[in-house]
């Protein structure tokens, strides 16, 4: 089971600064953020090939990644280690992902010149800034607008620009149009991901229509859930959940100071989850019984 973790996500940070209407994080938990030593000790697992089939290191689950403390320190550790995480694991891309409000000229800066992140995504969601500000509370639009066209700036003008993408929320059957403000801000962007709404592990009521992901989940019954089967996420203390869709721990399967990021891929949890997955008895794991899932192919995937 180690060679089919393709996706692995690490929290730096477990707060946010906003309180978007479709998100599951549950903001009464204890922040987490993690240490420079909790990222070392997993990226020196990596560099030495702990998960052989991994092709995305995304810098985020729950929380906002640039609220943390040290974000410089933690990039550059990250640089430090690239080399050797490439070698492992050849073709690589490293992703921040960030709702671009506490993006600041020195905070791009900082992301550019420490040469540790390919790709930098942001959440933009609605279709219109009016739209925008009501998903995402919390948020301004025009801070948004003006954070972006900085970072493009830069970013244009640094001899290693790194990719951009928008990953782009709107309710099921209202893909279009978008406000002309909104399209001229998605055009800045190398891609956009257009998804709708779901229910993450279905612990808190948000009030999505996720019917598109429940047909597709049902359609695949007595098959892996992709995140169950390809993602894991090491949270800020080093412990590790089975998904990005478990944004408040309550599938914690281990701790990198414990055992290796391989230990846990392999571990017997993991194995009995898939396995009631694959034998069609998704309702007999508590974690994922409420959760729609996501099962390739489909044309509203969340998250890769």
């Amino acid at each position: 089971m180690p060679d089919h973790i393709s996706i692995l996500n690490v929290e730096f940070n477990s707060s946010c600064n906003l309180r978007c209407r479709w998100c599951a994080l549950d903001h009464t938990r204890p922040r987490g953020v993690m240490t420079s030593a909790t990222l070392e000790t997993l990226l020196a697992q990596l560099s030495e090939g702990a998960l052989p089939s991994l092709t995305c290191l995304d810098l985020h689950n729950g929380g906002e990644t640039l609220l943390h403390p040290d974000l410089p320190g933690m990039l550059s550790t990250l640089s430090t280690w690239k080399p050797s995480l490439l070698r492992a694991n050849p073709g690589l891309r490293i992703r921040l992902l960030t709702n671009g409000m506490l993006l600041t000229e020195r905070k791009a800066r900082q992301i550019i010149d420490s040469r540790a992140v390919d790709c930098l995504r942001f959440s933009v969601d609605g279709g219109s800034p009016e739209q925008y500000e009501l998903i995402r509370r919390g948020a301004k639009w025009h801070t948004l607008q003006r954070n972006v066209l900085k970072f493009t700036e830069h970013n244009r003008n640094s001899d290693h620009p790194i990719r951009t993408e928008a990953i782009c929320m709107v309710a099921e059957g209202h893909d279009i149009p978008f406000s002309p403000s909104f399209t001229e801000l998605l055009a800045l962007f190398d891609k956009i991901s257009l998804r709708h709404p779901h229910n993450w592990d279905g612990s808190a009521e948000l009030n999505v229509d996720d019917s598109s992901y429940r047909r597709i989940a049902e359609e695949h019954t007595g098959e892996c859930c992709f995140l169950l089967e390809r993602n894991m996420v090491v949270l800020p203390d080093g412990q590790v959940t089975v998904c990005c869709n478990d944004l408040n721990a309550r599938g914690v399967i281990g701790s990198i100071h414990e055992h290796t990021i391989r230990e846990i891929a392999l571990s017997h949890i993991r194995r009995e989850m898939r396995e009631a997955m694959l034998q069609g008895r998704r309702k007999d794991i508590p974690l994922c019984r409420n959760c729609t899932g996501f099962y390739r192919p489909s044309p509203t995937k969340k998250n890769s």
